[in-house]
């Protein structure tokens, strides 16, 4: 009996489960231990294969670590920053389109309690594996400030910077849930807190690009 052709429908498919069990793998390794501990034989280890594919599917962990950040669910997608309408987004102000991108950045990342731990980690480490992480979320990130900006007239604001220091906000809130019950005087297990919290991104969003 020839077995060829089944062996080369099912390769495809074990190549990319192989692939979804070792980027599944660094989640673990990266939100338990952090990235001293994410190496090739441990995140091989812990998927169950052996480490030899991690360099024919990836090219290398700094590789994988990418896949991972791309491909893992790690970070909110366009559909998700936008509410899931571009048409109605796109209709919106400038301004009103930085809320919502900025709102929804916030939600996606406390819902993503494995990309709260590795946020965390990543303010305290920095190497290869780091910058493979940074870049993809540099290339999504570029994503949605293209679309924000995207037929509308730019307000002559420093973005970059005000970005950043948004971003740096959004990121210390929501990781910072995960450490400590209370920041500032505000529960941040209180729902309540959370809408204060909104309403006022907003209130600052608002403000700087001058539609308040």
């Amino acid at each position: 009996m020839d077995t060829s052709h089944s062996r080369t429908a099912r390769a495809p498919k074990d190549r990319e489960a192989t692939k979804r069990r070792l980027i599944a793998a660094v989640g673990r390794v990266l939100a338990r231990q952090g990235f001293r501990a994410v190496g090739v034989n441990t995140v091989a280890r812990e998927a169950g294969v052996d480490k030899v594919l991690i360099y024919r599917y990836f090219d290398g962990l700094p590789g994988l670590v990418a896949a991972f950040s791309r491909e893992g669910d790690f970070w909110p997608d366009l559909a998700e920053l936008t509410g899931g309408d571009e048409p109605a987004f796109l209709a919106l102000p400038f301004a009103e389109r930085v809320v919502v991108a900025a709102r929804n950045y916030l939600r996606g990342i406390r819902s993503r309690p494995l990309t709260q731990e590795i946020l965390a980690w990543r303010f305290i480490e920095h190497n290869e594996l780091t910058e493979a992480l940074d870049t993809a979320r540099a290339e999504g990130g570029e994503g949605i400030l293209e679309l924000v900006a995207r037929g509308e007239v730019i307000p002559p604001v420093d973005l970059r910077v005000f970005y950043a220091v948004l971003g740096a906000a959004l990121n210390h809130l929501a990781v910072r849930e995960r450490r400590e019950p209370t920041f500032a005087g505000l529960s941040l297990d209180d729902p309540a807190s959370w809408d204060r919290l909104d309403a006022m991104i907003g209130r600052i969003i608002r403000g700087v690009l001058g539609q308040d």
